[in-house]
């Protein structure tokens, strides 16, 4: 019998299996994908304002990078448009597509694993144009992330999502 809590889980490097119950990412799932696609954008530009100003993002000027965080059933795919990052359209065959589960995201948002680890380990997984990977690669290993606007909100948004993670799943 199915358990609606329950999900296929991978395992983490130090044994512990951090996926999100299925039945938790059921309301994400309800909404539609240009809605959430439309918030995500905004937050993002938000977060990284200062980097667009910087020019730090002008190589996604025409790119498109779809994303998919498996467990929260999450999809969304972005760009660059006039010095904004914009949505796009998701597709399954992108220019470049990222997965992952929103815990490993979540790690490599608050630092707390290195992307060589979360790629190298396929927790986190990106196909498509090898370039385009390195670039988004290394500016997720540049940023610095005090830069950030409200980066001490984010930081303790992550803290506590990352706690409740290995505490409850």
């Amino acid at each position: 019998m199915n358990n609606p809590m329950m999900n296929s889980h991978h395992t983490t490097s130090n044994g512990n299996q951090h996926l999100l119950p299925s039945l938790l990412a059921k309301p994400i799932e309800l909404i539609p994908e240009k809605i959430h696609s439309s918030v995500i954008i905004k937050v993002l530009n938000k977060l990284l304002e200062q980097a667009l100003k910087d020019g730090e993002l002008d190589f996604l000027e025409q790119q498109s990078i779809s994303v998919e965080v498996s467990d929260l059933k999450l999809k969304f795919a972005l760009g660059l448009s006039n010095e904004k990052l914009v949505t796009s359209r998701w597709k399954k065959q992108d220019k470049l597509n990222l997965s992952g589960n929103l815990y490993d995201f979540m790690l490599l948002a608050s630092r707390k694993e290195d992307s060589d680890t979360l790629f190298f380990q396929r927790r986190l997984k990106m196909q498509g144009d090898t370039d385009l990977g390195l670039y988004v690669k290394n500016l997720l290993d540049g940023m610095d992330m005090d830069s950030f606007k409200y980066h001490k909100q984010l930081d303790s948004v992550l803290h506590h999502g990352i706690n409740f993670f290995e505490r409850f799943f």
